[in-house]
């Protein structure tokens, strides 16, 4: 390809990228933070090298935002940024599956759109979420491994210590690589090198201090995540919404001609992706027999399997690949802009997971901060912030985020960073519940105290309809931990 050529094609890619990160920004401005991105932002309030859920990269990708850019878009910056990065990266990881020849320049830049536009991609792409970091990464990594020699392994195994610090899914490409081992000669010639082991050694480096963190911690967060993973309770209708949640989050053309690709896979690089690519999906879909899956769980992939569709359609007719791609692009960008009317507009939508988890938390904790603030003159709280204990580890985080408090004691709902930290109040000082009003957990689970004054409701609004109804219920003395069932 001209390098006149060339260059207009990258800009292009650049451009396209760009342009989601605005256009994600843009959807998603005005909204409030999801419940796991307070969670995740009130982590990022005391860095470290592991946390109950997940790798650090999450917390301290929140941290530096924030230190650029306050509100909302500060928690979100980076994210935003990791986003279009898996863009950039799926084009590259494009040019590495077809090479230089014909069709190059279609499957490059149809890679970037299909990976733009992917709909759970631009909710994992503007969110604070583990995923976005994590699918930047790891296409990264694939970009980098799908034709590695030499130094170039360095670079991947430098993506893989990133991809491990966002979500531990990452490990995934650990069994792909050994099936490689089998099938690929070309990479056991490359293991009689130095450089492929000199890049496992840099991603197990840069990824050692969350294993240490595990291992001071009785490994609680990969047990967690490996009971999470495969856990029980599977139904017919759990297994059917994560298969259509794939194909939707996706896209049909993505996922589709993707795996098409990949299944097909002919060439050295070829295989490499589609190991890399199929085995984490075959992981997670066993998963989803098992036990209830998130559709996000297997996103890391989606960057590379737009490429793989991008390639798959560029070697194909012309005019059905312009029309297939163009549908998928349409149809992308269509939703992310439904999305956006719902949040200003939301009308029929009201009462939706879709506006309710958006909107509501800024009002309520500044209702609770009142409540806490007048609590706390009537039973003397010696002019400390007051300590909270909450109905879940999201209640905490937003009223972190919005309302200001620091100082939480365990959720009642489930084991959570909160009881890692294991902050109590004092024996004797004032506290105060907070948790649904209208079926709060018990607040007897976690602590035993003295001294219950009147429970206050707090209600907080939006489009004329109720979304947070809170229970404010102060305590006088705090008398000690409850026992655990």
């Amino acid at each position: 390809m001209p390098k006149g050529d060339a260059r207009r094609l990258w800009l292009a890619v650049a451009a396209v990228a760009l342009g989601a990160v605005v256009l994600r920004a843009l959807a998603f401005s005005g909204t409030e933070l999801y419940g796991d991105e307070a969670y995740y932002y009130l982590w990022s309030l005391r860095p470290a090298a592991g946390y109950f859920d997940h790798p650090p990269l999450v917390a301290w990708l929140i941290a530096a935002g924030k230190a650029l850019v306050p509100g909302e878009l500060g928690v979100r910056l980076l994210f935003l940024l990791a986003g279009g990065l898996g863009a950039v990266f799926a084009a590259l990881l494009a040019r590495e599956l077809l090479g230089e020849g014909e069709g190059a320049p279609r499957a490059i830049l149809g890679a970037a759109l299909l990976a733009a536009s992917a709909p759970l991609l631009h909710l994992l792409g503007a969110l604070a979420l583990p995923d976005a970091p994590l699918a930047a990464a790891y296409t990264a990594a694939l970009w980098l491994f799908a034709r590695a020699r030499g130094t170039r392994f360095l670079w991947a195994g430098l993506s893989v210590g990133v991809a491990l610090l966002a979500k531990y899914t990452a490990a995934l490409l650990a069994p792909a690589l050994l099936l490689l081992v089998l099938l690929d000669p070309e990479l056991r010639r490359e293991l009689a090198t130095p450089f492929p082991w000199l890049g496992a050694l840099l991603a197990t480096a840069l990824f050692a201090p969350c294993l240490a963190w595990n291992a001071a911690h009785g490994f609680v967060s990969l047990r967690f995540q490996l009971g999470h993973g495969f856990g029980g309770e599977a139904s017919l209708r759990s297994v059917a919404e994560y298969l259509v949640g794939q194909l939707l989050g996706c896209g049909p053309v993505a996922l589709l001609v993707g795996l098409a690709f990949l299944l097909r896979a002919r060439t050295s690089p070829e295989r490499r992706v589609a190991a890399a690519v199929l085995l984490p999906l075959a992981v997670t879909t066993l998963s989803a027999l098992r036990g209830r899956v998130e559709a996000n769980w297997p996103s890391l992939v989606y960057p590379a399997l737009c490429a793989a569709a991008a390639v798959g359609l560029a070697r194909g007719s012309r005019a059905l690949a312009r029309a297939l791609l163009l549908a998928s692009t349409v149809a992308g960008f269509g939703l992310l802009a439904l999305f956006a009317s719902v949040e200003r507009a939301p009308g029929l939508f009201l009462g939706t997971p879709a506006v309710e988890r958006f909107h509501g938390w800024r009002d309520a904790a500044i209702l609770v901060r009142e409540r806490a603030e007048r609590a706390c003159r009537k039973l003397g709280c010696d002019g400390e912030q007051p300590f909270l204990f909450t109905d879940s580890y999201q209640t905490a985080g937003e009223l972190a985020f919005y309302g200001g408090f620091r100082r939480f004691g365990p959720a009642a709902e489930r084991p959570s960073q909160l009881d890692l930290w294991g902050d109590r109040p004092r024996p004797g000082e004032p506290f105060l519940f907070v948790g649904p009003g209208r079926a709060a957990a018990s607040p007897r689970r976690t602590f035993r105290a003295e001294g219950e004054q009147p429970t206050e409701r707090v209600e907080a609004s939006f489009g004329g309809r109720a979304l947070r109804d809170l229970a404010v219920t102060p305590f006088a003395r705090y008398v000690g931990e409850a026992p655990r069932s």
